[in-house]
């Protein structure tokens, strides 16, 4: 029996790729009719470390990849389907075929079929890096090895939710102010590009002097007005080259340390990362991964690069041999409270569970500061609007003021 590489095609017209066993290349086809799908290609499957075809891996490079939302509603979906005794492979299927995503479907779907040939739910997940990340795919191997599946699946389920829920805290709290502002340049851009030139052609014809703010703002105006095209294009540009910026280590560690320093947002975002790393640290070493082999991946999975700097240091100051506490202490980006509750764990042997209690501090401080500053942010946002937008309409009225001693006197002088 061979074994068969395939691309083939739902009937919603999605892509998947996949290998199965097979007598020959025709029962692989067949198989492939009889689970619904529409056949693009079927080769010989040389070793089952193997690539796929050209058409799969590009395929696979250009999927989209799983939030942490789906992936955690799929996780809890599969942690249920273990506890209730339905084999893995058919649970799976099912669980392909309800998936809400496609990129949640197409993994789920060709999971199963890996399953069925015989191989591991961690080796066949790794094959659909877009939905299952290196981190996820190590608890599930650890779980698969300790015979605690059910258990890890769990714990990811609820790790997936709780990082999820701060996440969605957090960037509520910054796309508040972000649409305000935005709304503003936009009203004010309207104003400048729209309004300011009707009053300036009325004003024009009456000939006496503006006030000192009408006339700003008329500057202001007219600077939009001609360089408008030009401002866009250098907006443009410095836009492009900070992002091609931030993509590089050392740009995207400077954007991250400069995030980490911004007044008001700074310290939440701090508070959140911290608590991600803390959560992650302590649920990747209660599943029983060595200490170091749990640092790579939570460094991988810190979402900043100042902190994850920080671990890699960490990392090679304890494979020379320093404590935990110690190690991390000496990169200067861990709060005093961190250490202390690492220093207690490393005393007791329970610093998965201290890791555990220090992410549910940080994840209450993030939740009270966001609630604080959503309180405070709106009516300081409001005034700011409304400053903004009303010096403009303000200054454009003005001149009414005094536009019947203009008339008595024979005009303005413009």
């Amino acid at each position: 029996m061979g074994t068969y590489a395939y691309v083939a095609r739902r009937r919603d017209g999605e892509e998947m790729t996949g290998v199965l066993p097979g007598g020959s290349l025709d029962e692989v086809v067949d198989r492939l009719h009889g689970l619904g799908l529409v056949v693009l290609h079927v080769s010989e499957h040389k070793s089952s470390t193997g690539t796929l075809p050209l058409a799969g891996r590009i395929g696979s490079s250009l999927r989209p990849r799983a939030g942490a939302r789906e992936l955690a509603l799929f996780t809890r979906q599969l942690a249920t389907v273990l506890a209730a005794g339905i084999p893995l492979a058919r649970g799976l299927r099912g669980l392909g075929a309800d998936a809400g995503s496609r990129t949640m479907s197409r993994a789920a779907l060709d999971v199963a079929l890996r399953l069925e040939r015989g191989e591991g739910l961690a080796d066949a997940m790794s094959a659909h890096p877009e939905a299952f990340n290196r981190m996820y795919v190590s608890m599930i191997r650890a779980g698969e090895r300790s015979g605690t599946l059910e258990q890890i699946l769990e714990d990811l389920a609820s790790y997936l939710e709780k990082v999820d829920a701060i996440r969605t805290k957090v960037r509520s709290a910054m796309s508040y102010p972000v649409f305000v502002l935005v709304f503003a340049l936009a009203a004010s851009a309207f104003l400048l590009l729209k309004l300011v030139p009707t009053f300036v052609q009325i004003y024009g014809d009456l000939g006496q002097e503006l006030p000192p703010l009408t006339r700003g703002v008329i500057m202001v105006s007219n600077l939009v007005r001609e360089h408008s095209a030009l401002a866009a294009l250098v907006l443009g540009a410095v836009m492009l080259i900070g992002f091609l910026w931030s993509r590089t280590r050392r740009g995207r560690f400077a954007l991250d340390l400069f995030v980490l320093r911004v007044p008001i947002f700074g310290p939440i975002i701090r508070k959140s990362v911290l608590g991600r790393f803390s959560r992650t640290f302590g649920v990747l070493l209660r599943t029983g991964l060595p200490l170091l082999d749990a640092l790579e991946l939570v460094r991988g999975a810190s979402g900043n690069a100042v902190l994850a700097r920080a671990i890699e240091d960490a990392s090679a100051r304890i494979s020379e041999g320093a404590g935990i506490t110690d190690a991390f202490r000496a990169t200067g980006r861990f709060p005093e409270m961190s250490l202390q509750l690492m220093s207690t764990g490393e005393e007791t042997g329970d610093l998965d569970a201290l890791l555990i209690k220090a992410s549910e501090f940080y994840d209450r401080q993030v939740e009270a500061s966001v609630h604080s500053l959503t309180s405070l942010i709106e009516p300081v946002m409001v005034v700011l609007v409304g400053g903004l937008i009303g010096v403009v309409v303000v200054s454009m009225f003005l001149p009414i003021f005094n536009l019947g001693d203009a008339v008595i006197k024979g005009g303005y002088q413009f």
